[in-house]
């Protein structure tokens, strides 16, 4: 990274992520006490000395890498007790951050990098030097100064100011609003803006308990009120927010670390992921509107519900600041953290001509430490799941734990494909998604790709999955959240959130034999990919929900679940069969009229 070339001031980019890792450290110890009884109006003796130690391991660092860059294959006693204080107060950091799993994970991999020698079988690694583990792991380039921390120092950091700043001029209420004027109306209502606006809060906020907990705390009680019950509206509220960690634009910044670990633009990743998201919300949706029918539950009072022409006027400045967002990222082509500062401008100058989302210059400084918490904790998070990296570099698991899941599947992709679901979604459990994602590509990744999976949809199936920890039970994080919200039992909220989100753990599958659905291929072979999902999503959805103009018979359900599963796995590749599945489709919605007598015969 060169700093001023006229000068020929040139830094590394270690020094530059030190310098940023430091400046999170420091902040955690100043605004995030050690426990919860802990005395929030002074920082305790123990709090400044580990701020002292981070500003001098991280001060140390960022200033003399350059030279212990030099000798980093030489053991020194400086480099292994600066490493040693730096893992410390990481691990301190983390712990005050988002608790203790991710602090297990941790301790679990630099154990098992030094004890592993002392294990056989696949699980043996070579002997680690204790002062080489340390080392290699806080001053290495693959470790926790690697490619997490670097996404989050750059293009997460963006993003996130984006997404505050556009909280903070209105934006969010201007989401909520124009939700439930486009879909308040319709049978259902509250759970359908639930659908739309989770997905858009979900995408930026990167965070799928948070999102159920902003967004829950209005549309759940709506959706209980109009007649859904508790255990369904906690789960559509779960479901719905979950999904928004796999939308584009956003895809709460994971897509970002995909872009990097894969070599390609962003907006390939992008692309690739809108197939699958927006199959997933379309199963949503349906099922949501089918539980309406089946229930009787009927639309909003007029008099809740904003007109859509208000509105639309006040949604229109958010959408012109994703427009320069996607204009800048797609259009221009520009780099990911580049487009958000170009959205970001772009926001706050709409701002100061729009009366309303005009703010005191207090408040656009206000967010900038409102975006510097949220920072601090991906920071933190991307710096710790870059130390199980490192680990796992240094012992060789990644590649021999994926070469033993290929030995163990007896090369069947389909059993391969089903241990690399259960195991993403377990060792993504109780996990922030992004370190999630960066674990688990490591781990189970190259399993994928040696059995012949297309790289991007490994990438792709991997993400899925460990997202999909959030639903999964035992630790389904958000659904725990949605029961707090809505008072539901957890395990019936968990059961409609898997059938609410059923798509989501039949997509990955799809994708991996069909890359269609990830936009690879002709534009004929995409046309029919979507044609084929969208007819197996409403086939499933009637299936499972029981309902379409009327309640559907038990057999009728087999058969459509049945051509529902055959339009995805068949269709997608058959036109022949595509268009059998959509006739099944519509002369079920023929007898159903028939049936219930909204049909005369002529």
């Amino acid at each position: 990274m060169r700093l001023l070339p006229e000068f020929g001031l040139i830094i590394y980019k270690e020094q530059f992520l030190a310098f940023f890792l430091t400046l999170c450290l420091m902040l955690t110890f100043m605004i995030k006490p050690a426990t919860q009884n802990a005395d929030k109006s002074k920082v305790p003796w123990y709090d400044v000395i580990l701020i002292l130690a981070t500003l001098g391991v991280g001060g140390y660092t960022a200033i003399w890498y350059h030279e212990m860059i030099e000798m980093m294959g030489l053991i020194t006693i400086d480099k292994t007790i600066l490493s040693a204080i730096g893992l410390f107060v990481l691990l301190e950091a983390a712990r005050r951050l988002a608790g203790l799993t991710m602090v297990i994970v941790a301790l679990v991999a630099l154990a098992y990098a030094f004890f592993g020698h002392y294990l056989s079988g696949m699980f043996e690694t070579r002997s680690i030097p204790f002062e080489r583990l340390l080392i290699y792991n806080f001053l290495g380039t693959d470790a926790v100064l690697g490619t997490p921390l670097y996404v989050a120092a750059t293009i997460v950091t963006a993003f996130v100011l984006f997404g505050q700043v556009l909280f903070m001029v209105g934006g969010g209420d201007a989401i909520s609003n124009f939700s439930f004027a486009l879909m308040g109306k319709r049978r259902g209502g509250p759970a359908k803006v639930a659908v739309l606006s989770s997905a858009l809060f979900g995408s930026l906020s990167g965070s799928a308990s948070a999102n159920v907990a902003t967004t829950g705390m209005i549309t759940i009680p709506m959706m209980k009120k109009v007649g859904y019950t508790g255990a369904k509206a906690g789960a559509i509220e779960a479901v719905a927010s979950t999904g928004g960690l796999v939308l584009p634009p956003v895809m709460a910044a994971t897509g970002f670390l995909m872009a990097e670990f894969l070599g390609v633009p962003y907006s390939a990743i992008a692309i690739a992921a809108a197939i699958p998201a927006l199959l997933f919300y379309l199963c949503v949706y349906l099922q949501v509107d089918l539980e309406a029918g089946k229930s009787g539950i009927s639309a909003m009072h007029g008099s809740e519900v904003l007109p859509l022409k208000s509105a639309l006027l006040q949604v229109a400045p958010v959408a012109f600041s994703f427009a320069v967002l996607l204009y800048v990222l797609f259009g221009l082509m520009q780099s990911p953290e580049s487009s958000a500062f170009a959205a970001t401008a772009a926001t706050a100058a709409i701002s100061l001509l729009v009366p309303r989302m005009r703010r005191a210059f207090t408040q656009y400084l206000k967010v900038l430490s409102v975006a510097g918490e949220a920072v601090v904790f991906i920071a933190v998070m991307c710096a710790v799941a870059g130390l199980v990296v490192g680990c796992l570099g240094l012992t060789g698991l990644g590649s021999s734990l994926s070469q033993n899941l290929v030995t163990l599947a007896g090369g069947n992709v389909w059993l391969l494909l089903m241990f690399a679901a259960v195991g993403c979604i377990v060792l993504g459990m109780g996990v922030p998604v992004t370190a999630t994602y960066i674990i688990l590509v490591i781990l189970v990744g190259p399993a994928l790709t040696q059995v012949g999976v297309n790289e991007l949809a490994a990438h792709m199936f991997v993400f899925y999955f460990g997202t999909l920890s959030f639903l999964t039970p035992p630790v389904c994080l958000a659904v725990f959240v949605a029961v707090s919200i809505a008072g539901s039992g957890p395990w019936s909220t968990a059961f409609y959130a898997l059938r609410f989100a059923v798509i989501a753990y039949l997509i990955p599958f799809v994708f991996v034999f069909n890359d269609a659905f990830l936009m690879q291929g002709g534009t004929l072979e995409i046309v029919q990919a979507v044609l084929a999902g969208s007819v197996g999503v409403f086939l499933l959805s009637i299936s499972l929900v029981g309902y379409w103009s009327g309640v559907v018979s038990s057999l009728l359900r087999l058969v459509a679940f049945a051509v529902g599963i055959l339009a995805f796995w068949v269709g997608s590749t058959s036109w022949l069969v595509c268009l059998l599945t959509l006739s099944v489709l519509i002369g079920l919605n023929y007898l159903q009229k028939m049936r219930n007598g909204k049909l005369v015969h002529i």
